[in-house]
């Protein structure tokens, strides 16, 4: 009880000097806390904004050249072919899995109700790669893309329009463009398009459409780790693209290439930086709110000098003074530095609470939710039990290594 007694009197000895040493750490803590819960919640988003599709995907766009080559004039449209298809799937490196596309738009039709629909002729595949929804029912499989069923797998908003009447879409036959659709599935569509979308089998659209010429191709890629493999590899597309529609290869009009594995990186490296820079920031507040500690703990060793001097000469030990001094600095950087912490963590959860409701439902895809790691409250809490022990260690250690004569005689 005496030593905590004495702790105590030292402190209130000096409210205001406390005060302020204490108020430098927990705005440092507070600071650190806010500044990486927004790092986090800018982070989760963009992670949350790629995991709509998967992040080793290629996507080929049908293009117009734009300088001649071999006879061949500019402004030539190129389009993608079975030949395309047949490339990628045999010859092509890295290719995992590859899913065509080809859409046609008319209007759907359920009894008395219709409503403006975007079918697309996919393969299976495409649904793992664009990490399709399913919210009931089931999806395309191969069986339904092999025997070309007229099957659909139609979005929610299809479902609002056409089943609002409650019944279940799941076996019900819908028209579209003259033919017969048995629904399957319903996924989650997009928000913020415009209109209701269905999946139905590649080959089921390909042969009521007769569609030979495809402005997209889709497909996955294997053993592309960086952005350099990432940056070759589309070269090598487009070297051999070039060969197979007969443009320049330096054309990059002719055909668009977009990787969003490559796109993935490149943004995650951006704000793995911002996250290095956003903990710079923070740790330089916090130490100078350290640095403060360990001033005023000098300064507070040096205006006791005469009184360690004494109670040496009565006996008290080395480690009792040392452990009395490092027991107040820690406790100053413990209480404050918890204060901070936790108006940190109130003001990232209500700011939190704010933005998701202001989010939600709006056009603005790129979710935005600050939030805070459990771990990085923990790293804080050790970081700042450390610090309160420097801080008042080495004062104390220079202050018990007077001799009590020259300690009691110190001006």
């Amino acid at each position: 009880m005496d030593f905590w007694r004495e702790i105590f009197m030292a402190l209130s000895r000096n409210k205001l000097r406390t005060f302020l040493t204490g108020f430098a750490i927990s705005w440092g803590i507070f600071i650190l806390i806010v500044l990486l819960a927004a790092g986090n919640g800018i982070t989760n988003g963009i992670t949350q904004e790629f995991s709509d599709q998967s992040k080793n995907t290629y996507m080929l766009f049908g293009g117009e050249t734009s300088k001649p080559f071999r006879g061949h004039g500019t402004n030539r449209s190129i389009w993608f072919t079975d030949k395309d298809i047949r490339f990628l799937e045999n010859e092509a490196q890295h290719v995992d899995q590859v899913s065509p596309t080809i859409n046609s738009s008319g209007f759907a039709y359920f009894g008395d109700q219709s409503c403006s629909v975007n079918m697309r002729g996919v393969r299976p595949v495409f649904q793992s790669i664009s990490n399709v929804d399913l919210v009931k029912g089931r999806l395309l499989n191969e069986r339904d893309e092999r025997q070309s069923e007229k099957v659909a797998v139609i979005d929610d908003a299809v479902e609002k329009h056409l089943f609002d009447d409650g019944t279940s879409p799941i076996g019900q036959f819908i028209i579209v463009n003259g033919i017969a659709y048995k629904v399957v599935g319903v996924y989650e569509g997009d928000p913020n398009s415009n209109g209701g979308g269905a999946l139905v089998p590649f080959s089921t659209l390909k042969k009521i459409t007769n569609q030979r010429y495809y402005w997209m191709l889709r497909f996955t890629v294997k053993g592309l780790e960086t952005k350099e493999d990432n940056e070759a590899y589309t070269e090598y597309l487009r070297a051999q693209l070039a060969h197979l529609h007969e443009f320049d290869p330096d054309d990059h009009s002719a055909v668009y290439i977009r990787s969003t594995q490559e796109e993935y990186l490149q943004t995650m490296k951006i704000f793995n930086t911002l996250e290095l820079f956003i903990w710079i920031i923070g740790f330089a507040m916090l130490a100078s709110g350290i640095v403060g500690v360990s001033n005023i703990m000098r300064i507070t060793v040096k205006e006791r000098t005469n009184e360690i001097g004494i109670r040496k000469a009565l006996g008290a030990k080395s480690r009792s003074i040392l452990a009395s001094i490092v027991t107040e600095s820690v406790l100053i950087t413990a209480i404050f530095g918890y204060i901070g912490m936790w108006l940190g963590m109130v003001v990232a959860e209500a700011s939190g609470s704010i933005l998701a409701k202001i989010q939600e439902g709006n056009s603005f895809s790129l979710n935005i939710v600050p939030s805070i790691d459990i771990r990085i409250v923990l790293m804080a809490t050790v970081l700042l039990i450390v610090c309160g022990v420097l801080a008042g260690f080495f004062p104390a250690r220079n202050a018990v290594k007077v001799k009590p004569i020259e300690a009691m005689n110190y001006r």
